[in-house]
């Protein structure tokens, strides 16, 4: 039967043609052009991708795009492949058993969905409704979300870093980022910028340390960044803090900060420095395990390039893995403000963020919404919780308290990437849950009653998007991605199906628009057409950003309770917490030879899970050993570990009144190059998707060891307050 399927192929071809002919043709077809943005993390790169025979052909980063000049990373090229991977889902899925689905048509997914949330809001009123998301995308969620009067819009930064974007915006009024280019000394501590990686942060600091400037780093483990560093300095994890105020109190103590930019801009120094006065460097040594003269001269040094240095304000390395995370984010900006380096050249200077338009809709008649579920910005809950990221990890107690009732979850994987997936598994008990994603994540096979695909990046418009930010640039950028392939499956556009749910729920006005439509009001104010971001896939605006403290009639008019830069913040001291930051202890820390704290941070091939099931970055871990946890070389002599060991990580584990014990085995990196109290493991590993067949039990995962928690200041999941005891286990 096949040779005679081959033979009866070969008989179809012209014969004028040959094979050979066939495959000349194949090779000199006409390629294609079209501008996107990677979807391998939040970064947003401008890409070009080269299409040939309507196949994915080539891929190639924008110069003109400040986030990666031309140049791109591993996850990119592994993400572009991936609309050729067979684990995405192809099509509305249906539970109907156990981790069985059936597939159902897109017109009978709208009608049972569309049904089942009209008698949700009938019974238990719209607010016992929640969308659940990475973020972006905010308007096409907040639409339904309004029309059928929730509050709660949540996103994943609980996960990541929700305590910088709470304590900046509180005490700075913006989020500032470092201006590496002009930069002469740069501190980095809990970031990572060639492993969580950026191209364009990196090409930036390795011009910067050709021209003489100074880089050190800050990390408990010889990270990839820290590999171009003038310094490297391992601090025993959890211990930030500490040194963060020794640092301020060498610049106060010593008189080496800028004592005029504090009497003008600043608000609470008395009262910081009241709190802290005792707290030396020697004090700081003695906790974070760095010495004191270490502290002293990194303090001293960095007032004699201020206001050309900075301390990274950091990202997700710090923002929510400890009970103290938004204490040491507090910390970053009083030690940047004691320099000086707020606003100015050199130091940490705003996004300059293009003004978009906005697309206009008719008022709409909508329901009175209630308080937020998950208790951001309630008095009786979270009060200081930021209402626009919300708590991620809270959704299974809202689910098991009658709060929660149907839960949508898009471009977010929290039985994954959120604390105690067994926990996180809770999440199916909900009346309906609605899953959006592209590839069959642990959410999607183990929570969701409905699965509804979402086409692939590659395959996709989406409205344009400004990508200043992490890393300082003079000038606005927006960058567009635009569909470079016809949609390989029966998937659709988000913007479709929101549509399609809409009409299924008898609204049949809520989203009067196409992508096309409100893209192009959107670049209207800034003279941009659709057809120049087609062509160029990055576009940037002439209006420099300036350097300076917001001024109004003379004052300081950052956007603060007072217009300065407090280092007190007052909403924090209304619901009885300590306006300023003082050192505040890890929640658990190690005891005896077996224990370490378990910490965790990124490869520059993978994005968390993300790009775990991916064949070509999986390879890249093969390689490398990627998916092993890292030991320092003397604890594990002392245990009895070699290199290439399998060990035994285990830990008690109590999440919301479930006591139980985690057990994991793990091949093990025995290494000088990690602090001694902790152990390392990368965090895309440890999937459990059966369904994603090449990521599946490869490795393992902090969050299986991490309960789900809540910092009470910014709503984060503590993930590194973990102790772990290690043993060999049988190789």
């Amino acid at each position: 039967m096949q040779a005679a399927a081959v033979a009866g192929a070969a008989c179809s071809i012209p014969t004028a043609w040959d094979f050979a002919t066939f495959k000349a043709g194949l090779a000199e077809a006409a390629i294609e052009k079209v501008p996107s943005t990677c979807n391998g993390c939040s970064t947003n790169c401008s890409v070009f991708v080269y299409i040939k025979n309507g196949r994915l052909w080539k891929l190639e980063g924008n110069p003109i795009a400040m986030k990666n000049e031309g140049k791109l990373c591993a996850r990119a090229y592994g993400v572009a492949a991936d609309v050729y991977n067979p684990n995405r889902v192809q099509q509305p899925m249906k539970r109907v058993g156990e981790n069985f689905f059936e597939p159902i048509s897109w017109e009978q997914a709208f009608t049972e969905i569309g049904d089942k949330l009209t008698k949700i809001i009938d019974k238990a009123t719209g607010n016992s409704i929640a969308w659940l998301c990475h973020g972006g995308k905010e308007n096409y969620a907040q639409l339904l979300l309004d029309e059928i009067g929730s509050s709660n819009y949540i996103t994943h930064y609980s996960t990541c870093f929700t305590s910088k974007t709470n304590a900046w915006d509180r005490m700075v009024g913006s989020q500032l980022a470092p201006d590496i280019s002009r930069a002469r000394y740069m501190l980095f501590a809990g970031r990572n910028y060639a492993g969580g990686i950026m191209p364009g942060a990196m090409r930036k600091l390795m011009r910067a340390k050709e021209t003489g400037a100074k880089i050190v780093v800050i990390d408990p483990r010889l990270c990839e960044l820290a590999k171009i560093a003038d310094e490297w300095i391992p601090i025993r994890p959890g211990t930030d803090l500490a040194l963060y105020l020794g640092i301020a109190h060498t610049l106060i103590s010593e008189k080496l900060y800028n004592a005029s930019f504090v009497q003008e801009y600043i608000f609470g120094f008395e009262e910081f420095w009241k709190a802290n006065k005792h707290f030396t460097a020697e004090k700081a040594a003695g906790i974070c395990d760095i010495p004191a003269d270490n502290i002293r001269k990194i303090a001293r040094e960095m007032a004699r390039h201020a206001p050309a240095a900075f301390l990274d304000p950091g990202y997700h390395g710090l923002h929510n893995h400890y009970v103290s995370s938004t204490q040491i984010a507090q910390a970053n900006v009083i030690v940047n403000a004691l320099l000086g380096n707020l606003y100015q050249h050199g130091g940490l200077l705003p996004s300059a963020s293009p003004k978009f338009g906005k697309i206009q809709l008719a008022k709409r008649l909508q329901p009175e919404k209630g308080l937020r579920i998950d208790g951001a910005g309630v008095n009786d809950g979270y009060p200081t919780v930021e209402t626009s990221r919300g708590i991620a990890q809270h959704m299974p107690d809202l689910i098991e308290k009658g709060m929660l009732k149907a839960l949508f979850i898009y471009h977010f994987n929290p039985l994954r990437t959120a604390p105690d997936p067994e926990y996180q598994k809770k999440i199916v008990k909900a009346d309906l849950v609605v899953s959006i994603p592209v590839d069959w994540n642990e959410t999607s096979v183990h929570a969701a009653h409905y699965v509804l695909p979402e086409h692939y990046f590659l395959e996709r418009m989406d409205a344009p998007k400004s990508v200043s930010g992490n890393i300082a640039h003079d000038y606005p950028q927006v960058v567009m991605r635009f569909p470079a392939l016809k949609p390989m499956h029966n998937t659709k556009h988000i913007l479709d199906i929101l549509k399609g749910i809409a009409l299924a729920m008898k609204v049949d006005d809520l989203y009067p628009f196409t992508v096309e439509e409100e893209s192009a009001a959107m670049l209207s104010p800034l003279g941009i057409t659709l057809s120049k971001m087609r062509e160029l896939g990055c576009v940037e605006l002439p209006e420099a950003i300036q350097p300076g403290i917001p001024m109004k009639e003379g004052k300081s008019a950052c956007s603060t309770v007072t217009g300065k830069i407090e280092f007190s913040i007052g909403a924090f001291k209304l619901h009885g917490r300590q306006g300023v930051p003082v050192w505040t202890p890890p929640l658990v820390s190690p005891k005896g030879d077996s224990e370490f704290r378990l910490i965790h941070g990124k490869q520059p091939w993978h994005s968390h899970s993300v790009t775990s099931n991916n064949p070509y970055l999986m390879a890249i871990s093969s390689s490398y050993n990627g998916n092993w946890v890292w030991i320092n070389k003397s604890r594990a002599e002392r245990l009895g570990i070699k290199h290439g060991d399998t060990v035994i990580l285990e830990t008690k584990l109590d999440s919301k009144g479930q006591n139980r014990t985690v057990t994991k085995s793990v091949k093990a990196k025995v290494t000088e190059m990690l602090h001694p109290e902790c152990v390392w493991l990368p965090s895309g590993y440890g999937n459990f998707s059966p369904k994603a067949s090449t990521g599946y039990q490869q490795g393992i995962n902090y969050n299986d060891f991490a309960p789900a928690r809540v910092e009470p200041l910014s709503g984060g999941c503590m993930v590194q307050e973990v102790i772990v005891t290690v043993r060999r286990g049988n190789s």
